[in-house]
């Protein structure tokens, strides 16, 4: 992939001149932060000096110092007459996922929103024990699911007001999975497809990968403006939302914004994706809002076993429209024929069990999320966290745009993060301002881990410890 100049700049952003130290430093610790956390992958070919010193105002040696420091730290090479390529060292590309695990001891991952699995799960593999004679008279081939799975997957969302059959329902490998098939199927290169302003990165990947242009709703108070929403669903083809402890805010869609945009949606005919793989795990919350899918009954709504129950079973879930059905399982025997039977029978009997509705691990999380959040308050006073009433991570705003760098300084500390811009695919150098920090470790770990970001936000001199907050400045989070 070639980038050029102009969109290098747009990626990693202006640095903030308040942060101090040579120009040249704070361009290559953006470009660093951009390739360790997958915003530049591996084998991309960066813009000459010249072209890039003009699109960001630099000077030409500017530009060849910042180039030289990335071949310092093995991240690039450069060749006569071919430029410069970004070549990622494999630890370096493990650091790029937001599922790495560290191999060095001692260090902490606060990259990964995802839970150990619980101790239910031995109970549930053994129920799943006794159903598998059954199965295993069969081939196992399962395009679209489990028959049992379906079966409780449609109940599950009858009993929750929003009618459905199992010939709706289309068990895939997690909702990435589902997602992925979507695109696929449905989408064209060029198509426009209407998002939240920062979302789940994976998912941008998957919808840039497609060759999506993305049209992403302003940043502000909310991640659903409802104005903006209504102006820009108009020219969309199709809209990725998550309306349930949004990744990452964690903002929730109140029921008046579901009912609005639900209709505008179906108005205008937009292919509508809601991603509620974060919707089970509720920690203040005891009865979810309804599906925005009752106001938009065409709309294709994403499930999964792994944040409620464990990764590692890989189970997802699609509710379609009927008529849609038979496309989208035959476009996925394209690409696999099926998820594992086993893991399915084994998600089957959760759903019965009802702990999809009654995360196992509610109580655990909510220690931790109140543990984190106290950490924080304690170590970084400077620093504006929520306080979600869902999902598995916290959303805070910096006292000032230096995500990338506190990333990179983090590292020196032994913590792993993901910075705020991987989160804002339209434009990355937005997310400056703010950090994802997950709360699935044990409470020390956290405190430990805390105690260590604040001394890498230290590290980045006294601009970062004493930055003060724009009183006026829009909370992301009420």
């Amino acid at each position: 992939m070639n980038l050029s100049a102009r969109a290098l700049v747009t990626m990693v952003g202006q640095p903030d001149a308040a942060a101090g130290g040579p120009a040249y430093r704070q361009w290559a610790t953006a470009i660093v932060a951009a390739i360790l956390d997958g915003r530049l992958p591996d084998g991309t070919r960066l813009p000459s000096e010249r072209s890039f010193a003009g699109a960001a105002g630099l000077s030409r040696t500017t530009t060849t110092r910042v180039y030289a420091s990335l071949r310092d730290r093995g991240l690039v090479t450069s060749r006569h007459g071919s430029g410069t390529t970004v070549r990622v060292p494999v630890s370096g590309r493990a650091a790029a996922s937001l599922l790495a695990v560290p191999e060095q001891p001692g260090v902490i991952a606060l990259t990964s929103a995802a839970m150990t699995a619980p101790p239910e799960l031995a109970h549930l593999v053994q129920r799943a024990l006794d159903g598998l004679p059954s199965l295993l008279a069969t081939n196992g081939y399962l395009p679209d699911g489990l028959p049992l799975l379906r079966e409780r997957l449609a109940q599950r969302y009858s009993e929750q007001g929003l009618p459905t059959d199992p010939e709706q329902i289309i068990v895939t490998n997690g909702a990435q999975g589902a997602l992925a098939l979507l695109t696929r199927t449905l989408l064209r290169p060029g198509d426009r497809v209407l998002t939240e302003a920062c979302s789940y990165p994976h998912a941008f990947d998957t919808l840039g990968h497609a060759g999506a242009r993305f049209l992403p709703l302003p940043f502000g108070g909310t991640p659903w403006p409802l104005e903006d929403f209504q102006r820009l669903a108009p020219a969309a083809r199709a809209a990725y939302l998550i309306p349930d402890f949004h990744n990452p805010t964690g903002a929730v869609m109140d029921e008046e914004h579901r009912a609005a945009i639900g209709v505008a949606l179906r108005r205008h005919e937009v292919i509508t994706v809601v991603d509620e793989t974060m919707r089970d795990i509720r920690i203040d919350q005891d009865t979810p809002l309804p599906h925005l899918a009752t106001w938009h009954r065409d709309s294709l709504t994403l499930g999964s076993a792994s944040k409620s129950l464990w990764g590692g079973l890989r189970i997802g879930w699609l509710r379609a429209p009927r008529a849609l059905v038979p496309r989208l399982v035959q476009a996925r025997m394209h690409h696999d024929l099926g998820s594992s039977s086993f893991d399915q029978l084994i998600v089957a009997e959760a759903v019965a069990e009802g702990l999809l509705d009654r995360p196992p691990h509610r109580a655990t999380i909510r220690t931790r999320r109140d543990a984190l959040i106290d950490a924080v308050q304690r170590e970084l006073p400077g620093w504006k966290v929520n306080r979600p009433a869902g999902g598995l991570s916290v959303w805070i705003e910096l006292p000032r745009r230096a995500a990338s760098a506190l990333v990179i300084a983090a590292e020196d500390e032994g913590v792993r993060l993901t910075p705020g811009p991987r989160f804002f695919g339209a434009q990355p150098s937005a997310g400056e301002g703010w950090l994802r920090v997950p709360f699935v470790h044990d409470s020390e770990v956290l405190d430990d881990a805390v105690a260590r970001l604040a001394r890498a936000w230290r590290s980045l001199g006294p601009e970062a410890e004493n930055a003060v907050r724009d009183p006026d400045a829009i909370d992301l989070i009420a």
